[in-house]
């Protein structure tokens, strides 16, 4: 990462090996530097890479900016084609306003990491300490299992299977891997609470809800055509890639539609006791930091393309807090004295006795 006219870069060859047509460079070569962009720093020098049999060599450079932020790749590629710099030999350099304001960034992408990470325990104990589950959506609960299941597949599969990275830098030849370890880690540990909220509604009274057969078809139909394309993968009809890809749609249609049936359940209870207000107010805690990070980002690199270009990822931060919003009205406005009702939660005309106790 550089910021103001000039910084250091060290580029260390040790890596140029693996990028040598046939094993080590057995002679010295001409190499040079080739941009994906040419407005963000001025030309870098040619180099000559010497032989290099198991050391590594270091080279610094004095890079110079020319008053533009942003992130550019530069490839290194050489005479007589010893060099393959379309798949490996790729550095990305990033050009920013301010180092502090990337350090900020980085920060408050921990906050919102965290935040989001422990927004799974307040249900869990909510439960606990009800020794119930009535007021909390079995359909949420149903859709949130599928979406992290889907999410995890597609950062696992991705982040730790070499033939699906393969797939992905031959379609993405100077791109990077979309998934970090804390993305693994995120996915799994959504999916494990997740469970332990499951498991609670098999063990505390839940005053009879059950699943809308919506729900089960819909997410039955999903499953059965995640197994389908499974099958077409592994017959080599369709890529792994794009495989992992279907769970990642998967993922993001669920996100857009899960909150759906508890904010429902809120309204025909006319109650939010048994829905944890720590779980919402730390997932919209961490839903207004995502989208600062994002805009500070796109200010720090110059890049608002990744705002108004990316209107997925907005849209979706700001549907989920829009829900969160919801569900805080509900909490502390329209439902502060919540009081034991029977409703109808079901078209078939079956009542359901909701119990309203003190969280």
């Amino acid at each position: 990462m550089l910021a103001g006219n000039f910084s250091r870069l060290i580029v260390c060859l040790s890596a140029v090996c693996c990028c040598v047509n046939r094993g080590y460079l057995t002679q010295s070569v001409l190499a040079w530097w080739t941009y994906d962009r040419t407005d963000l720093i001025a030309p870098l020098d040619n180099l000559t890479l010497p032989e290099l049999n198991s050391s590594a060599k270091d080279f610094t450079y004095s890079v110079e900016t020319v008053g533009h932020a942003g992130v550019l790749t530069v490839g290194l590629d050489a005479e007589d084609g010893m060099l393959n710099s379309s798949q490996h030999v790729i550095l990305t350099i990033a050009v920013v306003h301010s180092i502090a304001l990337a350090t900020f960034s980085d920060v408050v992408g921990w906050i919102y990491f965290v935040a989001w990470s422990i927004s799974f325990y307040p249900q869990v104990i909510v439960n606990y300490r009800r020794k119930s589950v009535s007021g909390l959506s079995f359909d949420f609960l149903a859709l949130n299992i599928t979406g992290f299941l889907c999410y995890t597949i597609f950062n696992v599969g991705l982040f730790w299977i070499p033939e699906i990275q393969d797939e992905y830098f031959a379609r993405h030849p100077r791109g990077v891997l979309p998934v970090e370890a804390n993305d693994v880690f995120f996915a799994i540990h959504a999916v494990c609470l997740t469970i332990v909220q499951i498991a609670q509604c098999f063990i505390y009274p839940s005053d009879g809800q059950r699943l809308f057969k919506f729900t089960i078809i819909g997410l039955g139909a999903l499953w059965l055509a995640s197994v389908i394309m499974g099958i077409l993968a592994a017959v080599h009809v369709v890529k792994w890639l794009d495989y992992l890809y279907y769970f990642s749609y998967v993922k993001l249609g669920i996100t857009l539609i899960k909150y759906i049936p508890q904010a429902w359940m809120n309204f025909r209870r006319k109650s939010t006791v048994g829905w944890s207000i720590g779980n919402v107010l730390l997932d919209f805690t961490g839903g207004v930091l995502s989208l600062a990070q994002l805009f500070v980002i796109a200010y720090n690199f110059d890049d608002w393309t990744s705002t108004v270009g990316n209107p997925t990822k907005i849209g979706l931060g700001l549907l989920s807090i829009f829900f969160d919003v919801v569900f805080i009205v509900q909490h502390y406005v329209l439902y502060r004295k919540a009081s034991h009702k029977v409703v109808d939660l079901y078209p078939e005309g079956e009542s359901v006795t909701s119990s309203v106790l003190p969280d």
